[in-house]
């Protein structure tokens, strides 16, 4: 994360997501994994605050971040005192770690370590790195600073936290793409999985690793965000699965006259899950209900 993003579309999906845990009585923790403004025109796009349609998916994000931009003051300190996530905890150390080999190495987990305590308390951490996950833990790596290590992500969650981590699929391919999002349910594979992608602008995902114990929770809060943003924020397939979400059994398909196959298919929780073959890797889900007063029932 970088001051200069404060406000940019994505941050308006993401403010919006973790506010709607912290209003569900979720005590959220953010690790910014803070880096220096490099001048350059990533987080530019903040046109869609002019556009009075966006507001309505939340108003209270929407008119926080707005006066932020209005007023010139787009840094992570501004979102904490705006108190956009209620009642939340952060960890604001810049992420700049320099030095030789092996200082390069404890100075990240230093600062780590001092991310735990700050974050202490926390019933879900979001971590906010640049550029998403690293492949391993590779403390030398070119832009390391832009990453967040498989290792930490595991402390978080080995710790009693439930974790939640930014990423985008860039320029991987699909099948590339689906290694990369699932890497860290291989590597703990007794968290519960869910991962919901953001469609405005550039694609955006967040990764979510939950205990068990939380999981339909969790899960239910997630619904109400997509239900709130619609097809603005959409669930993607993981290699696990999702327990809320098994099928019943009961499915049908219909063909668009474009040829596009549309999946309909019964889940466990009594929703209905919708996919298309237009979008591989992404399905909708709604309830019975609303899914019958859109089509007019």
């Amino acid at each position: 994360m970088k001051n200069q993003y404060v406000g940019d579309v994505g941050d308006y999906g993401k403010y919006s997501l973790l506010r709607a845990f912290s209003e569900s009585g979720v005590k959220v923790g953010i690790n910014w994994y803070l880096t220096e403004d490099d001048g350059s025109n990533d987080g530019k796009h903040i046109s869609y605050l002019e556009k009075e349609d966006m507001r309505r998916y939340d108003p209270a994000v929407f008119d926080a971040l707005k006066k932020l931009v209005d007023n010139g003051d787009r840094s992570v300190q501004a979102v904490q005192d705006a108190g956009i996530i209620s009642d939340a905890l952060y960890f604001d150390g810049l992420l700049k770690i320099q030095g030789n080999p092996p200082e390069k190495e404890h100075r990240r987990i230093t600062w780590f370590n001092k991310s735990m305590g700050a974050l202490d308390g926390a019933d879900l951490i979001f971590m906010d790195p640049d550029n998403g996950l690293m492949d391993n833990n590779d403390y030398l790596a070119k832009d390391a600073d832009k990453y967040i290590f498989p290792n930490e992500v595991k402390r978080y969650y080995n710790e009693g936290y439930n974790v939640v981590y930014y990423c985008h699929k860039g320029r991987r391919t699909y099948t590339q793409w689906d290694d990369y999002k699932n890497v860290m349910f291989d590597r703990i594979p007794d968290a519960k999985p869910v991962i919901l992608t953001f469609h405005k602008g550039t694609q955006r995902s967040y990764i979510f690793l939950i205990h068990p114990k939380d999981f339909v929770r969790y899960r239910k809060i997630i619904e109400e965000i997509k239900r709130r943003w619609r097809n603005l924020f959409s669930e993607e397939f993981t290699n696990k699965g999702d327990v809320a979400g098994a099928p019943s059994g009961e499915k049908m398909t219909v063909t668009k006259s474009d040829g596009t196959v549309i999946t309909l298919e019964i889940r466990a929780d009594g929703q209905i899950q919708m996919k298309s073959t237009s979008r591989p890797n992404e399905y909708r889900v709604q309830s019975v209900d609303l899914f019958c007063r859109e089509i007019g029932y």
